[in-house]
């Protein structure tokens, strides 16, 4: 075993010694060292500590002189270095080629990652007083259990506060009367679906939605609405609208009042047109005593600065929120506007998150992708040193210092990184319409302005120092007398073991990533499989209007004709995702202090049929040829909701729901879900309601019919009405949309863990070639003495036998841990899928030996007689 002398010494001498005299120095007393060690190490270390304590003179201690050597960074330094860096590029293409394309992919997945996290968090920014802008939500105690909804009482008295500079209510949604047909200008065209808001008149004095041309208060006059840019071109052409009147459902006729911009892709509110709330209150036939019961969004403008806890408090005292509420256990919260869009889940009445976790998630995971590239660099930089140790040596020899040669490996480093990041650069364009489709967006480098680049180039400057600092130390630190000597570098192979840790930590992080993907990927199909407790599946939604709910038999009656419908019914809520909850639910026997939130659907007679809802107890609704009288008493009701009212027996029991709505329970069907997976299953009430009440036709088509569905029924709705074009949705996009952060969030992790996965390749087979030219002459050496190849090939493989079982230690566990941490946000989630992880974990290991088996097939092969010649 070779002795090694008091590491404490070898570090006094480097501290003290001048650079222009250290590799001599260092030269001399390590050759004495070796000599003297051969018969007592003892007396070995104590001639070392005497040597290097005997240089510690005034003229060997470092001072700052120019008299031997300088510092200065010249062009001619540069020019030099750069010559000597396309001279190891041309030498080693290979190694720097692998370098260089890991880097740059991990620089264009960043880049991707920064413009969708900038995206993100540069939602409702662009008001100009974004900062003095809330959104108020509601929050109910439901017997300690609080409920969230994202809604507050129109009748809140919000401008009775000082700090309160403006209240505006808004009215959205994706159905009618907020989702309505405009017919263009064009004869004979069909008309065109456009989505709008009612709000307050001083929506465009609170928002920065700025106003083209035409009243800058529009929503002022009752008869009026306002219509964005492109509305405008799509109805009237290049032509002018101001003035124009425009027919909404074909009757109530409004002047086009003005023209405001397009509402940018970072709003959390967007709408084509906007009208007054009176127009609501007609659409609805509500009056104004009915539309103060209403919740609505409702946003605060304050006149300064105000916390939101603050704000919140004054919001809940009984002359802004009323007695009414606060005895209902009702409370307001005001929420920073510019916060709602990545911040906007509640549990329990407290905030736990929103689309900020997976922003968080995927700055996480390109930190990672970036981490496992800046590993691959430094482990090939730091393996090619062997290859230009001669070439420090000779440096070192003709008076070149540690310092110089720091310069010239950096500025080396800088080159190949600022060559990655132009290359990221250019992936980023490539990739980014196909990105932009798989985070369904239209992202841009031009949203990147100039604060940005400048982080970015503070970016390139800290990644070049963190891949190219350890490098430049390790190979500077060469000792030129050892070099030219032909001997074994010993800090040189200290950093084979700081390779292999790396390489370790590259392992794992890749391994991590694409089992926390797997975990995501089996939540989804969960999700998709996941039995609803209704019928999802070969499903069309029709918005209808009214002339056409009037119709609504005949257009039952002709579209059950077709030999591709089975059903048809009408409601006022998608079963698949019921915003709207309400606590006005009475029975007998309901304590004072009970406050529960039910969802209700208002329907017709065949809804449990068409959705395939089973009646536990009781019977479904009579048809609709039954008496009013019957058909306004009826109320079928969820498991869960009879569970809640307590009822022995719930057939035949009387409630009341929404305050004015006496009803008699005639069945009870099994629970099923009406939100997310995220959501326990909460209890509904279906109740009758006259046809031209609801707002959504849902139609039943045979499986793979979908196309002939659609023809027929725009046929029978074109018959029906004529002047507006069908709008139809399909269940499963409901769906999909129900889930599409998820999505999003899956696609991206699978693409990320796909890079991951090709930047650990591409640094296994770098430390794999590396590792085989090294272990050339012991293969040899070895196949001499009889050793067959698969011996010599568990030479190499055991190089990284406790780098891959250090990785899956590691990665396993870290991998579980965040994954439970991620499934625990859903109240209906799947397992974690081990069998799959131990796939995963086997086709790892053996993705890496047959990479080193790949590497290892030339030099095994060769004739050992030919590797030995050689060397």
């Amino acid at each position: 075993m070779k002795h090694k002398p008091p590491k404490w010494a070898e570090k006094f001498l480097s501290w003290y010694c001048r650079e222009d005299l250290l590799d001599e120095i260092q030269g001399d007393i390590y050759e004495l060292f070796d000599r003297k060690a051969v018969d007592s190490k003892r007396a070995a270390n104590r001639e070392f500590v005497w040597n290097v304590i005997r240089f510690f003179r005034i003229k060997n201690i470092k001072k700052r002189t120019t008299d031997n050597y300088t510092n200065t960074i010249t062009t001619a330094m540069l020019k030099n270095n750069l010559t000597v860096f396309l001279r190891s590029f041309r030498k080693n293409p290979g190694h720097s080629l692998l370098s260089l394309f890991g880097l740059s992919i991990a620089f264009a997945c960043t880049f991707l990652i920064i413009l969708w996290v900038n995206n993100e968090f540069a939602f409702d920014r662009f008001h100009a007083d974004s900062e003095n802008i809330f959104k108020v939500i509601t929050h109910l105690d439901a017997n300690d259990s609080y409920q969230t909804q994202f809604t507050a009482g129109f009748n809140l008295n919000a401008g009775s506060l000082p700090e309160v500079e403006e209240v505006t209510h808004i009215s959205t949604g994706t159905r009618w009367p907020h989702e309505l047909c405009f017919s263009p200008v064009i004869e004979s065209a069909d008309c065109i679906y456009f989505s709008g808001v009612y709000a307050s008149p001083n929506l465009f004095s609170t928002f920065s939605f700025p106003i083209l041309s035409g009243d800058p208060n529009p929503l002022d006059d009752v008869a009026q609405i306002a219509i964005s840019e492109k509305m405008s071109h799509m109805l009237y052409g290049d032509e002018s609208p101001l003035g124009k009147i425009i027919k909404i459902d074909g009757t109530k006729e409004v002047s086009i009042a003005a023209v405001f911009k397009n509402i940018p892709s970072q709003s959390s509110i967007e709408f084509d047109f906007a009208l007054p709330y009176k127009i609501l209150q007609q659409q609805w036939g509500i009056n104004d005593e009915s539309l103060q019961k209403q919740f609505f969004d409702v946003y605060l403008k304050t006149v300064s600065n105000v916390s939101s806890e603050a704000l919140s408090k004054k919001l809940n005292n009984p002359s802004v929120i009323g007695e009414e509420y606060i005895s209902k256990k009702i409370s307001y919260e005001a929420i920073p506007f510019t916060q709602w869009h990545l911040n906007s889940v509640y549990e329990n009445g407290r905030l736990v998150g929103g689309r900020i976790d997976y922003v968080h998630l995927f700055i996480l995971i390109a930190l990672l992708v970036l981490a496992t590239a800046v590993i691959n660099f430094v482990n090939l930089a730091t393996a090619r040193a062997s290859l230009r140790a001669k070439e420090i040596g000779v440096r070192k020899a003709i008076g070149a210092v540690k310092s110089s040669l720091v310069i010239q490996f950096m500025s080396e480093s800088f080159l190949m990184v600022f060559i990655a990041f132009l290359l990221g650069i250019v992936w980023t364009l490539l990739a980014l319409p196909q990105f932009n489709t798989l985070v369904d967006d239209t992202l841009s480098l031009s949203a990147l302005d100039g604060s940005m680049m400048l982080y970015m180039f503070g970016f390139l400057i800290f990644i070049t120092l963190l891949a190219g600092l350890y490098p430049s130390l390790v190979m500077s630190s060469f000792q030129s007398a050892k070099i030219l000597k032909g001997l074994e570098i010993k800090r040189f192979n200290g950093s084979v073991n700081i390779r292999k840790t790396l390489m370790a930590l590259q392992l794992c992080l890749s391994i991590g990533i694409i089992l926390f993907s797997t975990v995501i990927h089996f939540q989804l199909n969960f999700i998709r499989q996941k039995n609803l407790g209704f019928d999802k599946e070969n499903m069309i939604r029709v918005e209808p209007t009214y002339r056409l709910l009037k119709s609504y038999d005949a257009f039952k009656d002709q579209s059950l004709k077709s030999k591709v419908i089975s059903g048809m019914t009408v409601t006022n809520s998608n079963p698949l995702h019921i915003d709207s909850k309400t606590m006005a639910v009475e029975w007998s026997g309901k304590s004072v202090d009970t406050n529960i939130s039910f969802q209700t659907i208002g329907t017709i007679d065949n809804f449990t049929e068409l959705f395939d809802l089973k009646v536990l107890e009781g019977r479904q609704f009579f048809d609709q040829n039954q008496t009013e009288e019957s058909m306004w008493a009826e109320a079928i009701i969820t498991e869960s909701a009879a569970k809640l009212f307590g009822f022995k027996n719930p057939i035949g029991e009387k409630i009341k729901i929404l305050n004015y709505l006496d009803c008699e329970i005639v069945g009870v069907i099994n629970d099923f879900h009406t939100a997310s997976l995220k959501e326990s299953i909460l209890p509904v009430i279906i109740y009758r309601k006259p046809v031209e009440q609801l707002s959504g036709i849902y139609i039943k088509y045979k499986a793979g019919h979908a196309e002939e569905a659609i023809q027929d029924i725009n046929t029978i709705y074109k018959s029906l009405e004529p002047d507006t074009s069908i709008k139809y949705w399909f269940q499963d996009e409901t769906f999909d949309k129900l889930y599409k952060t998820e999505s999003i969030a899956s696609n991206l992790v699978l693409a990320f863990s796909l890079v991951s996965i090709l930047i650990a390749i591409i640094g296994i087979v770098g430390l794999a070639t590396f590792n085989t030219l090294r272990k050339t002459k012991e293969i040899g050496v070895r196949r001499v003495f009889g050793a067959t190849q698969l011996e010599s090939l568990l030479v190499l493989v055991r190089e990284f036998v406790w780098v891959m079982t250090v990785a899956l230690i590691v990665a396993v566990p870290v991998a579980w841990f965040f994954s439970r941490r991620w499934l625990q946000s859903y109240a209906y989630r799947t397992e974690i899928p081990w069998v799959t992880f131990a796939f995963i974990l086997i086709g790892a290991i053996f993705l890496i030996l047959f990479i080193i088996w790949i590497q290892s097939q030339k030099i095994i092969s060769t004739n050992p007689t030919k590797s030995l010649r050689s060397d």
